[in-house]
């Protein structure tokens, strides 16, 4: 017997809303649209908007990483996307040019989740992780103007320096 896809939502949702009470994190539970907004810090003192939802099949981890960029920034803004897209082994840094701002956004087939226990954890704390580096680079290229390659490169160096204080 096999479970229909709206029973495998169904399950991860409640996972995903067990988690969320059992760790106290402040978040909104939109029950009806199967959508999560946790507040985590993004960046020392500066809170980031994480959504979880589920759509077409997939659970989805959503982060705005830059807003209202300038237009003049455009090109440099699609450099650095590129440059993650390029390096990054889950998910994508998406451009939204009506609203001017960025998103890292990371997707997965319901069923992973469904089957191996701690991933939703495990996916969540990754896109954490990852969604900093990039609102990083992000805020750097549009505080400093920063040329994309350079910010990369800084963000590895980075990246390779909190490795050796790990080891």
């Amino acid at each position: 017997m096999s479970v229909g896809i709206e029973k495998q939502e169904n399950i991860v949702w409640d996972d995903l809303k067990q988690l969320h009470t059992e760790a106290e994190w402040k978040c909104g539970v939109y029950e009806a649209d199967k959508y999560i907004e946790t507040i985590f810090a993004i960046a020392d003192e500066t809170p980031g908007f994480y959504q979880y939802l589920f759509l077409d099949k997939e659970f989805h981890c959503l982060v705005k990483v830059l807003e209202g960029f300038k237009p003049q920034s455009a090109v440099n803004i699609f450099l650095l996307a590129s440059h993650f897209n390029n390096l990054l082994k889950d998910g994508v840094v998406e451009i939204d040019v009506n609203s001017s701002s960025v998103f890292y956004r990371v997707k997965k087939d319901v069923l992973v989740p469904l089957l191996y226990s701690g991933e939703i954890y495990n996916q969540l704390t990754s896109h954490y992780n990852t969604s900093k580096d990039i609102y990083w680079a992000f805020q750097k290229l549009a505080a400093d103007n920063e040329e994309p390659a350079l910010i990369i490169a800084d963000l590895m160096k980075k990246r390779d320096q909190q490795v050796k204080q790990e080891e």
